[in-house]
């Protein structure tokens, strides 16, 4: 009888073990694929309307999926010396308290654009971004950049590509 009373507790346990390793292999899995290299990128008119889908884009991460929702960067392509704006969606997660914006450089390395407080489980947080922030000229920021999104414990949350021309 002490066997059986072990097993309904060593089941449930192996289980949420398999899980939870799943789902860091995913989350580390999206993680990499971050860090490749932009290819494309998702064409969004002035208003926000999606003109042309890089499905690559604005994916939500294993651990946010259905918490967090992104509406992909806009206008994209981007003139240099525009905004541009991000829209993020928090559908009843808190994420710790902020949520950190910024784009991988040429040498992959990544550089802090902007961070919003995050204080309502469910709201709706808009980084507006001068392409400026991408480099000292225009030669310097203008081409094809890759954008990152993480909560305050530097876990992803979305990555996409913007055009700066």
């Amino acid at each position: 009888m002490k066997i059986s009373h072990n097993i309904f507790f060593i089941i449930p346990v192996i289980a949420l073990f398999l899980v939870s390793c799943s789902n860091d292999d995913a989350q580390s899995d999206f993680e990499s694929q971050a860090y490749g290299e932009a290819a494309n990128f998702t064409e969004t008119s002035f208003q926000g309307d999606i003109v042309r889908i890089d499905s690559d884009d604005w994916r939500i991460s294993p651990l946010y999926i259905g918490l967090i929702t992104v509406q992909p960067a806009y206008p994209n392509p981007v003139q240099y010396g525009s905004n541009l704006e991000l829209e993020v969606d928090l559908n009843g997660l808190p994420v710790n308290s902020v949520l950190e914006l910024g784009f991988l450089n040429p040498s992959n390395q990544w550089i802090f654009l902007q961070q919003q407080e995050v204080i309502f489980d469910f709201d709706t947080k808009v980084f507006r971004i001068d392409t400026r922030q991408f480099g000292g000229s225009a030669e310097q920021a203008r081409g094809l950049r890759r954008m990152l999104l993480f909560d305050g414990n530097q876990r992803l949350i979305t990555y996409g590509d913007i055009l700066i021309q």
